[in-house]
């Protein structure tokens, strides 16, 4: 019998494990694709978690120092980094938390009065202004499911 030389794979043996690769493929990108939505949801949340901790607590500060401080009732969303240098104290502390995020501190929504039955006061958070697609993080009562972020409308309490 003859000795070969020849060394390396047949077509079949590659044939085969293109296959399994294709097939682990289609197992692992649909579920790679909601660990990203479930990761934007998250951060979405925090955000809007964040934004909502600073109005408060600022706005508490400032009440309990005896300073007059204005109501927040942005209901239509406005670029965080707009608010820059705002003359309104509850804006510029949103600025102020979120600004390290850089060109992408987001889009936000906050309702805030001080009356003490203000229990409509809510913040909203997400990427940009658009609808389409879009997660928005909602605090309080964040959404927990991905496809319930994508149904609030931006700028009314879901």
């Amino acid at each position: 019998m003859r000795k070969s030389n020849k060394k390396g794979f047949t077509l079949v043996e590659l044939v085969v494990v293109i296959a399994i690769i294709g097939v682990l493929a289609a197992i692992l990108i649909p579920t790679m694709l909601n660990y990203v939505k479930k990761s934007r949801l998250k951060t979405a949340n925090a955000n809007a978690k964040l934004v909502f901790t600073t109005v408060n607590n600022k706005g508490a500060d400032k009440i309990a120092d005896g300073d007059e401080i204005d109501d927040l009732n942005e209901t239509t969303p406005v670029e965080i980094n707009g608010w820059n240098g705002d003359s309104n104290i509850l804006k510029a502390a949103v600025y102020d938390a979120l600004k390290d995020n850089g060109d992408g501190a987001g889009w936000c929504v906050v309702v805030w009065q001080q009356a003490d039955d203000a229990t409509g006061n809510f913040a909203q958070w997400q990427t940009n202004s658009t609808t389409t697609g879009q997660i928005t993080g909602q605090f309080p009562d964040p959404a927990k499911e991905v496809s319930d972020a994508e149904g609030f409308t931006f700028g009314t309490k879901g």
